[in-house]
């Protein structure tokens, strides 16, 4: 009988339920699945979440695509790991676990999709890979506004547990039976004040924009980052944008699943054409 694996921060294969992947020499590596040429779909996830959030959109992704979700270090997936606190020290923990994994077997051309904290951490991180000559054929965003447009600046990092309890009740996506069990609830909170601190903390890193299409996903209720607040990202590449909003508020993705899914199927094909302006 194979052990189980022991959960820890890095990519973990959402087709093999969140097992760890370490890249060509880890367990258990791998590549995509299916027929057709391969490609990787990268998932960064909001703050105070997991690479288990995007479950939802599992079933509903082209079953070719191998999909990588992060944990983050800090978190009920990965404790025991010092915590990230801004997108810079994100970014330099998971670049080279990236070019790991995108050095696997059959990994292929890739994109990377982040939601909330994740866009800003997906943004950055497709920078970094694009200066070292390796850049995605896409990225998304979903959940964030633009980089100077965030509409309030509270530090919220700094909110006590009571404050930081009540704002993820507010935000919604987490069940109330959880937030009523203390043993619970103080690592998400722990794990949320970390993640809050990359946000509110969150400067565009100095170096060009990005050189490849871009999508912006947004719930058209979200107080946060409506499509107002996001649109001024198209400033930040040079590729062309897309712009994709539906009913609900921050975490409208996970109740549209399947058209945000299909959504982004339809703009990682078109980034892929022979041809694409990327």
């Amino acid at each position: 009988m194979t052990a189980p694996v022991r959960p820890y921060a890095g990519w973990k294969d959402l087709r093999r339920y969140l097992a760890p992947v370490e890249g060509p020499a880890g367990e258990p590596g791998g590549a995509g699945t299916g027929e057709g040429e391969p490609f990787t779909l990268l998932l960064t996830h909001h703050a105070g979440g997991s690479a288990a959030a995007f479950a939802p959109l599992l079933r509903h992704l082209p079953a070719g695509w191998r999909l990588l979700a992060v944990d983050l270090p800090g978190r009920l997936m990965a404790l025991g790991e010092g915590g990230c606190r801004t997108t810079a020290e994100a970014v330099e923990w998971l670049a080279p676990l990236t070019r790991r994994v995108l050095d696997a077997p059959r990994a292929g051309s890739y994109g990377v999709f982040g939601h909330s904290m994740g866009a800003l951490i997906a943004y950055e991180l497709a920078r970094e890979l694009s200066r070292d000559g390796d850049p995605p054929v896409w990225v998304g965003l979903s959940g964030a506004p633009a980089p100077g447009h965030r509409p309030e600046r509270a530090q919220r990092h700094l909110w006590t547990r009571e404050r930081l309890t009540a704002f993820l009740r507010e935000l919604g996506g987490t069940p109330e039976e959880v937030l009523a069990v203390p043993d619970l609830v103080g690592p998400m909170v722990e794990a949320l004040r970390g993640d809050l601190s990359i946000v509110d903390t969150y400067e565009e890193h100095p170096g060009p924009p990005l050189g490849v299409p871009l999508s912006l996903f947004t719930g058209a209720d979200d107080p946060v980052a409506h499509p107002g607040l996001a649109a001024p990202w198209a400033g930040h590449t040079t590729g062309p944008t897309a712009r994709h909003s539906w009913p609900g508020g921050h975490f409208y993705l996970f109740e549209h699943a399947a058209e945000v899914s299909a959504r982004i199927a339809h703009d990682v094909a078109d980034a892929l054409k022979p041809g694409a302006d990327r």
